[in-house]
């Protein structure tokens, strides 16, 4: 029989448990799989926090895609909670953990996967403020339970947030669906600016400016300032102040690194960890995975960090397959996102107009509101589209939507195109289904695609 292999997952999110189950799925009694994990929950859906801030889901534990036994009894793995890894030494395969407590001890792998996700940014100067009952980040379960026990409070009346990316504009949902006044300060001109042009940002900031969510948008915080052993206001750089009773930084996450950096790990060119197709970092006993990793964008080919729960999923298993002795590719992604608030999707893949342009593309672009069901079928639903392509070639390059709940699977559609480097004429082509109730039978993807053919010709260039 051969030697039992001993495989250390430090994080059990997504593509840590991925990870981890795959590797049992495989090899049975054949490893022993230890999960690390410094909070009190594994296999978490970090997505739904906002959800659980404006209570539309009820616990915490809603948010745990499986129950702890389903990993320790079913699976066999041995999960060990509230243990944070404090340090790798790579050169003879060991990593030193500490549990809340102060127990200390020492894990000798064979295997090591990286899945320590990313961490809230936070300037210097506001660090300290996260010492203050009213100051808040969101990047874990814990963070979301402090939030919201805080926010239900009688005496909060106004909640700024800093930062219209996905969390700040889901937050803003949910702190108007709590009953409070919700502010958001954006730097960048529009909301959701990573992933959307700017006249499609203005489409999407339309739900949230309905249901009463403030944006200040083009201005950034200078300081905040404090009084009684609280946050009190937020200067900003326009000259304006929002006061508030509670305040939620929501500007970005970085990659988490800093086990990647004792390790001695290459750092790619975007400042996650690097990797190859098989999810092995510059140690080939070592893997990253989930939000700490670097991959590839298909579209442009170059190194690509996007830190969300698909590709951290699809990480975690390629990682597991080939660490049990199979063979997996994770080839990269073309940057797929949704969000959405009151009702409203906003969908986006591959690149925008300005990102096309900065790579180097020559971008068209198309861009209809229409329908969702044929024009007959009462309460038919709305979606704006706009599809970008290559002007000289035709080729795909993103999409972005926002509308009812089609808009999600509309980019979806796109996405798949740009996994395989599409075209407008594979757009217009593509074997879409029709029923009125669902969709009209020239959907708005197709009409996107004629649209882009009056420029581009009807005919596929060579």
């Amino acid at each position: 029989m051969a030697e039992r292999i001993r495989v250390a997952v430090v994080g059990g999110g997504a593509a840590g448990m991925s990870a981890a189950s795959r590797v049992k799925r495989l090899l049975g009694d054949r490893a022993e799989v230890v999960v690390f994990e410094k909070g009190g929950w594994v296999s978490f859906a970090l997505c739904g926090t906002p959800y659980y801030i404006g209570c539309e889901v009820k616990t915490l534990d809603d948010l745990v895609h499986y129950p702890l036994s389903e990993f320790v009894e079913k699976r066999g793995i041995d999960v060990r909670l509230f243990t944070e890894v404090v340090d790798v030494e790579a050169d003879v395969r060991r990593l030193r953990w500490r549990r809340r407590g102060g127990e200390e001890g020492v894990y000798e792998y064979d295997y090591l996967v990286l899945a320590t996700g990313a961490v809230p940014k936070v300037p210097g100067p506001w660090r300290e403020l996260l010492g203050y009952e009213n100051f808040f980040v969101l990047r874990s379960l814990d963070d979301a339970d402090r939030i919201r026990g805080y926010l239900v409070r009688d005496s909060v009346r106004t909640v700024a947030i800093i930062g219209a990316g996905y969390i700040g504009y889901e937050v803003g949902e949910a702190v108007r669906r709590l009953g409070r006044r919700a502010v958001i300060v954006e730097m960048m001109p529009s909301v959701l600016p990573a992933v959307l042009d700017p006249d499609m940002a203005e489409e999407a900031a339309k739900p949230l400016l309905e249901n009463g969510v403030e944006l200040k948008l083009g201005t950034a915080v200078k300081e905040f300032e404090a009084e009684g052993g609280k946050v009190r206001r937020a200067v900003l750089s326009n000259g304006e102040s929002v006061e508030a009773d509670a305040f939620i930084v929501a500007i970005g996450v970085a990659p988490n690194r800093f086990l990647a950096e004792k390790a001695g790990l290459k750092i790619g060119s975007t400042g996650a960890v690097w990797t190859d197709e098989r999810m092995r970092t510059s140690r080939p006993e070592i893997y990253a995975v989930g939000d700490v990793a670097e991959t590839r964008d298909l579209v442009t080919g170059k190194p690509v960090w996007v830190p969300l729960a698909p590709a951290a999923n699809k990480m975690g298993f390629v990682a597991g397959t080939n660490i049990a002795g199979g063979e997996a590719f994770f080839p990269g992604v073309v940057r797929t996102s949704v969000t959405g608030a009151f009702g409203t999707v906003v969908a986006a893949t591959g690149l925008s107009m300005a990102q096309a342009e900065r790579e180097g593309f020559r971008p068209v672009a198309a861009k209809l509101t229409a329908r969702t069901r044929a024009a007959y079928v009462p309460d038919s639903g709305w979606v704006t589209l706009k599809v970008v392509a290559d002007e000289e070639t035709g080729r795909l390059l993103g999409a972005q939507a926002v509308g009812d709940e089609t808009a999600f699977w509309r980019i979806n559609v796109v996405a798949a195109l740009l996994m395989k480097q599409g075209t407008v004429w594979d757009l217009f082509s593509v074997d879409l289904g029709y029923m009125p109730k669902v969709a009209p039978v020239w959907d708005p993807l197709v009409i996107a695609a004629r649209l882009l053919m009056r420029r581009l010709g009807t005919r596929p260039k060579k």
